[in-house]
């Protein structure tokens, strides 16, 4: 197993591995690796499996919440409502409407002084930017002085990225040297300035929306049925002492599939080429919902996010070098899978970490880290480490393969051969040599 000590080597690929992922933020590539199925969806958050399909909660309505269609804005109608209502109870009243014209009609006098008279009334408006160089908001559109002059306005502006899924609420602005508060936040200061002290306490300058549901999961009604279908005891049992929103919400998701809808993360589609799922007017009713009820998103800080990606990182790149060292030819194999495991791991940790906790960790580059670790230790230790001697060990063995075969380390020396005995023969006299005598042959006589 890999030693316990920090490793130089793993130090400097998870170095290059963290300065390359800075780059391509630091550049903007459009590199998307968790998109699910990598099916070019630019805004997916492993958190939208949560609202899609993991949550089986029954949502409870909101009871402190109504929400009326208007309908195609008439406002004499409009007028004829805010009165109905006030009269009825409603403790706070949100017109999601912008009335960027008025003056010149006999209605538009009406609305006002329906506005003008009522202290719990907050009229919609827009924060405009003209000067996208800068970060200054110049000031508010949307709606006539006419109107604006006599109303508490609370501007309809949503934070929103490229492809405009709504997932933040700012809750104030500064505008021109003043601030001016979301149509949430002050609708909230209409109903119990307490508990909107308490939600800008808080002090985020955007807030995560935590979504409950659809219009159909809200209390909900129709302007002509309460104006004409209702009397005022019917409307004071639907909104008494409730916050009570007025804006385009038709029954017919079909009506006019454009107006005002927005792409949120409980839409039933990954892909935002499909029908935006949620009107506007919705949205601001899951804000309230979410400081009513307080069940606010918490998101870890992200110098603890970028702690816990470098140690993953490190942690991947030490293991992955170890497996390299000791099982090199299965090492492709064996890495590939388990960056399998692991990235199934993740998601499924952030999301029931998410589901129960409502706790959000970005551990995108932790888990980008992960999918490129492989090719950079394949890099440093085929390209970097033969090139660069100096990042060897003092034996000169390196850490690539072709040197990190263990040395064989030499026999001890054994005992020294004997010399072979010489076989010493006793000395023995040689033998005289004995010549025999000449045969002497008998004379002849």
């Amino acid at each position: 197993m890999p030693s316990r000590l920090p490793d130089l080597h793993s130090i400097i690929i998870t170095t290059a591995i963290l300065l390359f992922i800075g780059l391509l933020n630091l550049v903007r590539l459009n590199l998307h690796y968790l998109d699910p199925f990598n099916n070019g969806l630019k805004d997916y958050d492993v958190t939208d499996i949560v609202y899609g399909n993991l949550s089986e909660k029954q949502v409870v309505p909101a009871e402190d919440i109504l929400i009326v269609n208007s309908g195609k804005p008439d406002r004499t109608r409009i007028a004829q409502l805010i009165n109905k209502l006030d009269s009825a109870g409603a403790r706070a009243i949100g017109l999601d409407i912008y009335l960027k014209k008025g003056g010149g009609a006999a209605a538009d006098t009406l609305l006002r002084d329906a506005i003008r008279d009522k202290d719990n009334v907050v009229l919609a408006c827009i924060i405009e930017d003209e000067n996208k160089e800068d970060d200054r908001l110049e000031g508010i559109g949307g709606v006539d002085t006419f109107f604006s002059n006599h109303a508490t306005l609370g501007y309809g502006n949503l934070p929103s990225n490229a492809t405009k899924t709504i997932r933040m609420v700012s809750p104030r602005e500064t505008v021109a040297g003043r601030e001016v508060l979301a149509f949430s936040t002050a609708i909230l200061g209409k109903y119990d300035t307490a508990i909107q002290k308490k939600y800008l306490a808080r002090g985020q300058s955007v807030e995560p929306i935590y979504f409950t549901g659809h219009r159909e999961d809200f209390i909900f009604n129709q302007l002509d049925r309460m104006l004409d279908s209702m009397t005022l005891v019917q409307v004071e049992a639907t909104c008494r002492g409730k916050i009570v929103l007025i804006g385009y919400a038709p029954e017919d998701p079909w009506a006019n599939p454009i107006l005002d809808r927005h792409y949120t993360p409980i839409n039933p589609s990954y892909d935002t080429k499909s029908i935006p799922d949620m009107y506007g007017i919705v949205i601001h009713a899951n804000v309230l919902q979410m400081v009513l009820s307080e069940q606010y998103i918490r998101t870890i800080p992200n110098w603890v996010a970028l702690l816990l990606s470098v140690f993953i990182c490190y942690a991947n790149v030490r293991f992955f070098r170890w497996v390299y060292q000791r099982f090199h030819h299965s090492f492709h194999g064996i890495t590939r899978g388990i960056q399998l495991l692991e990235f199934i791991a993740f998601f499924f940790l952030i999301t029931l970490i998410f589901y129960y906790f409502r706790v959000k960790i970005d551990l995108s580059v932790g888990i980008l880290a992960v999918l490129l670790a492989y090719d950079f230790i394949m890099i440093y230790e085929s390209l970097v480490l033969p090139r660069a001697p100096f990042l060897r060990d003092p034996s000169g063995t390196g850490t690539d393969r072709a040197t990190s075969v263990p040395k064989m380390e030499p026999l001890p020396p054994g005992p020294e051969p004997l010399e072979t005995e010489r076989v010493v023969e006793p000395l023995v006299p040689p033998l005289p040599v004995v010549v025999p005598p000449a045969e002497v042959f008998p004379e002849e006589e």
